[in-house]
């Protein structure tokens, strides 16, 4: 409901007896303007307008483009001059008279100048040893608008924004809930990026929001400005000295249904200021072929389609591996009829079904930034031309086969119907150790560190969380939300994939 600061450097109280900072406000209000230029080395951004009235003279201060011109007028300046002239006592002037939300007082020109560089507005007053800080009045952002990767056909059309205040109001109107809870703090030594973690005080796991503060608080860092920086730097292995793990171990989601779910299972949504996507801990593997329209269409539709997910999975997985391994050394595990078409199409074929595949999946991997990196309007024309001009002008060229044109083609498709992108690409550089593993040992290669994947999977952890959870540890009851979405009537299941599994047993979060 409030927000509760972690950082004890951060905690703030009304009126400080004691600051331990070396510039202290004085009761002069242009010596402590001044002082305040010279720490900010007299930036043109920062504005302070002096006004002297009849009984108090005060000045206001704030950064250009942080807050809204009108807002300091109408809240701030106005109330002020309108009724200094009434007072005796220059304090009395802020305690009374003057209603902006969120009043501070602080006794430091370094607090006071903290203050204004996070988008508050510093209000001195002449004979008063203290600044005040008023905060609320942000300038615009960006609108609402619909989410550009995590796309639905049927459910809500909002998504998060680059204001950190607008995204936790957002999950606060989707669940009216008096146990959902803010935390704030700031993490990065230059930019004091401020991070929220929201979370139902009833449901969540507190072991999993100890570690997660705690890793939190550990963070070492000059800049953050996006929660993919900051994803980076909570993984597993930067904090145990473990290996590197291709697989995410968080969840970005842009969606607030999607996080507000998340929030009422018990998990923790970790807010960035600056960054349109959420962070949610703990996840799972199962967690990243489950799609907010899951829960919006009829059940049975739902499981077709998450079955799809996961078939697509292992086709873009392991499809040109498979090509590779069967071309090159296991030709009798294709039917008789299908090897004579193959080897008649790789009939004057220059390089091994090793080379050719790989050369194509490079060329797919350009074709694919490049249609990101260019503009909106020509990105898709650039890189569906491209594709289907390459790959003819390649086959007609007698450079690759038609098969490799097939395979690689089809596994494209089926690498952009993973609903997470982050996972779609864990799939995409684990593809290319398949190819070399199949070239190198055929199938036995493929087997080797397909089973390689397992170990790692089963022994990864999220937030302390078991990975593959419920199925490494098995838990019957809690896969019901797994791979097939049972029906509501049947169960009434959570929003988002169900986490009641604490220390191997049953969690209820009703």
């Amino acid at each position: 409901m409030g927000k509760r600061r972690l950082s004890k450097k951060r905690r703030h109280h009304y009126i400080p007896e004691e600051s331990n900072n070396s510039s202290p406000i004085t009761s002069s209000m242009q010596e402590n303007v001044d002082t305040l230029y010279h720490i900010l080395h007299q930036s043109n951004d920062v504005n302070v307008n002096i006004f002297t009235e009849q009984n108090v003279s005060f000045a206001v201060c704030w950064i250009t483009g942080l807050v809204e011109n009108q807002n300091i007028n109408d809240f701030i300046i106005a109330p002020l001059r309108e009724q200094a002239y009434r007072v005796e006592q220059p304090i009395s002037v802020m305690s009374t008279y003057l209603h902006a939300p969120f009043k501070t007082f602080y006794t430091s020109i370094e607090e006071a100048m903290e203050q204004l560089i996070h988008g508050n507005i510093i209000v001195w007053i002449d004979g008063v040893t203290a600044a005040y800080s008023i905060q609320g009045l942000q300038s615009k952002t960006r609108p609402i608008s619909e989410p550009s990767n995590q796309t639905v056909i049927r459910g809500p059309k909002e998504a998060f924004v680059e204001s950190i205040s607008v995204n936790s109001s957002l999950i606060r109107r989707k669940i009216k809930n008096k146990d959902v809870y803010f935390e704030s703090m700031y993490i990065g030594k230059d930019t004091q990026t401020e991070v929220q973690l929201c979370y139902s005080k009833q449901a969540v796991d507190q072991n999993v929001l100890e570690e997660l503060t705690h890793r939190l608080q550990k963070i070492k860092t000059r800049k953050i400005f996006d929660s993919g920086m900051l994803e980076e730097l909570l993984e597993d292995y930067a904090q145990k000295h473990k290996w590197y793990s291709p697989f995410p171990i968080s969840q970005s989601n842009e969606r607030p249904d999607a996080a507000a779910a998340a929030v009422q299972e018990g998990r923790i949504a970790v807010l960035v200021d600056g960054s349109p996507f959420v962070l949610l801990y703990p996840c799972t593997f199962f967690m990243f072929f489950q799609s907010a329209e899951d829960y919006y269409q009829r059940f049975d539709f739902a499981s077709f389609v998450r079955i799809l997910r996961f078939l697509a999975f292992f086709i873009s997985l392991y499809l040109p591996s498979i090509y590779i391994a069967i071309t090159t050394y296991h030709p009798a595990l294709v039917a008789t009829d299908l090897l004579i078409n193959l080897s008649a199409q790789r009939e004057g074929i220059p390089f091994p079904a090793f080379v050719e595949a790989m050369l194509m999946e490079i060329i797919f991997e350009i074709l694919r930034e490049g249609g990101i990196r260019m503009p909106k309007t020509i990105g898709p024309a650039i890189s569906i031309v491209g594709a289907i001009v390459l790959g003819d002008s390649a086959v007609r060229a007698g450079l690759v086969s038609p098969a490799i044109v097939i395979v690689v083609s089809l596994t494209a498709i089926a690498s952009f119907v993973a609903p997470a992108y982050d996972f779609s690409i864990t799939a995409r550089l684990l593809r290319f150790a398949m190819m070399i593993s199949a070239a190198l040992l055929g199938l036995f290669g493929i087997f080797f560190i397909s089973l390689f994947l397992l170990i790692h999977l089963v022994s990864l952890e999220s937030m302390g969380k078991p990975y593959m959870a419920p199925l490494a540890p098995l838990h019957l009851k809690n896969q019901q939300d797994m791979i097939i979405r049972t029906p509501y009537w049947l169960d009434n299941i959570p929003f988002i994939h169900r986490w009641k599994t604490r220390h191997g047993k049953k969690e209820n979060l009703e």
